[in-house]
């Protein structure tokens, strides 16, 4: 089974840091080129971001990607030390933790909506059938090893882009979840992936039954499943926080 696959990822891509409307500025190509980078896995938590390399390859020049790496470490997704330049970010375990405390509630609001979406009979009809094709799959708690960040990231594409609330987007560290997420998978046990796997189960069939409390609870359970789980893990796994010079 792959996950990945059940609805286009122009579809459902991350547009943080882009502003809405009109052709994409120069600095708006480097922001959407990075995201993509960390979306599919290709940059990954601690890897340098190469100001030559990035003007080369989309044919900017280095004021935009100065400009995005702004933006980007606006959103907490890169990090940029001097004399050393920029790179994708790794949380610190205080770090990781506050950010899973902070997107418990937000993310159960989002499933939520997604379930009331589904009770009040509000999509489309077209839009219903695709919201059963794309959450159907995670009912059977299969994972998709060869695509499993794009199978998690899906998970919540499909769950924000069902509840349909146009501020939600903008409220949800998506980017800097899965950046989470790319930081950390390796690490983590099979156990930890099979609860992960029956969470998204419960949490599937409490949105398509309708059922908002189940549904906002059942995510809620997940998250701070996933806050324990990284509670575990070895202090190699994340950076030393940095200390402020008094």
């Amino acid at each position: 089974m792959c996950c990945a696959r059940r609805a286009s990822p122009e579809d459902l891509k991350s547009d943080e840091g882009v502003p809405d409307g009109g052709d994409p500025s120069s600095a708006d190509r480097v922001v959407m080129h990075i995201q993509q980078g960390i979306l599919n896995g290709r940059l990954v938590p601690g890897q340098r971001l190469i100001e030559g390399d990035l003007t080369q390859s989309i044919g900017v020049s280095r004021g935009p990607v100065r400009e995005a790496f702004r933006r980007l470490e606006a959103l907490g997704v890169v990090a940029q030390t001097p004399h050393k330049g920029a790179c994708v970010r790794a949380l610190t375990r205080q770090e990781a933790s506050d950010l899973l405390i902070a997107v418990e509630p937000l993310s159960g609001l989002m499933a939520s909506l997604a379930a009331n979406q589904i009770a009040d009979g509000a999509l489309p009809a077209d839009r219903m059938k695709k919201a059963e094709r794309w959450l159907r799959p995670y009912l059977g708690g299969e994972e998709d090893e060869a695509h499993l960040l794009d199978q998690r990231r899906h998970f919540y594409d499909v769950l924000m882009e069902i509840g349909a609330n146009s501020q939600l987007p903008s409220l949800l560290p998506t980017l800097r979840i899965h950046v989470l997420r790319l930081q950390v998978h390796s690490f983590l046990g099979m156990e930890d992936r099979r609860r992960h796997l029956k969470d998204y189960a419960e949490i599937a069939s409490a949105v398509l039954a309708g059922d908002a409390k189940r549904a906002e609870k059942a995510m809620r359970q997940h998250i701070h499943r996933m806050r324990k789980a990284l509670e575990a893990l070895a202090d190699s796994v994340f950076p030393r926080p940095t200390r402020l010079e008094d």
